[in-house]
């Protein structure tokens, strides 16, 4: 208290050490002893390590690539969005959700935590220097927004814009094939199926959920092994 009264203070501990000069200036300046010297609101913003650390940096390859995913992006079986969800929101790795955060937060204009029509189509102007039309975006959403919200969110944004081959992975396929494996017998059954899709309230139409099992079980026999899932999942023409 007795520091504070006379604004005494120093950056001396060990915490400090790997803190940018920037940083210290800045906060230095919050500290000025005399208030008439104090940097207002406004000034305060305008510092340069403030600036510094508002200017999102993003790969540029890595945001033409998500683009490029994200246009050409297909709407897939229901079996294998909910795995490519759940890959997506819950197995990538933290250095792919990093990058894909910052391609997401650069399109979020407004940081609500969705993007709209308006900013993808600027996303594309600004990072991709491409001019896309409505139906193409009108077609974009059809595919990636799943939950009908009229926006893209971050876990839709990941699924679609992602490398789908660097997300199926085996060990990855594995961990989705576990999920959806609930007894644990090494073979998925239809009402498994069922029960990951909806939630277990049983509204998935039997006739749905009849031609999953008939376009990837191989042998005939109602159920699905883990390879016949793989190539399910690999397959991008379902």
């Amino acid at each position: 208290m007795a520091a504070i009264k006379k604004g005494a203070f120093n950056f001396n501990a060990k915490i400090w050490n790997n803190i940018s000069q920037s940083a210290k200036d800045f906060i230095s300046s919050l500290l000025v002893y005399d208030v008439t010297k104090r940097p207002t609101a406004l000034q305060a913003l305008q510092h340069k390590w403030i600036i510094e650390q508002s200017t999102l940096k993003v790969d540029a390859a890595q945001t033409t690539s998500a683009l490029d995913n994200l246009i050409k992006f297909h709407s897939h079986v229901t079996m294998k969005a909910a795995t490519l969800t759940f890959i997506g929101s819950q197995l990538i790795s933290k250095s792919e959700r990093e990058e894909l955060a910052r391609v997401f937060k650069k399109l979020d204009m407004n940081s609500d935590g969705k993007l709209s029509k308006e900013e993808i189509k600027d996303g594309y102007v600004n990072h991709f220097g491409r001019l896309i039309s409505d139906s193409e975006v009108d077609r974009m959403f059809d595919a990636v927004d799943t939950d009908q919200s009229g926006y893209i969110d971050y876990t839709e944004f990941v699924v679609a814009s992602a490398n789908e081959k660097a997300l199926l992975t085996n060990e990855r396929l594995t961990a989705a094939f576990k999920m959806f494996d609930k007894d644990s017998s090494g073979m998925i059954t239809p009402n498994e199926i069922k029960a990951v899709l909806t939630g277990g309230d049983n509204k998935v139409p039997n006739a749905i959920i009849e031609s999953i099992i008939s376009q990837v079980d191989q042998n005939g026999d109602g159920e699905i092994s883990l390879q016949e899932f793989q190539e399910l999942m690999r397959n991008v023409s379902l």
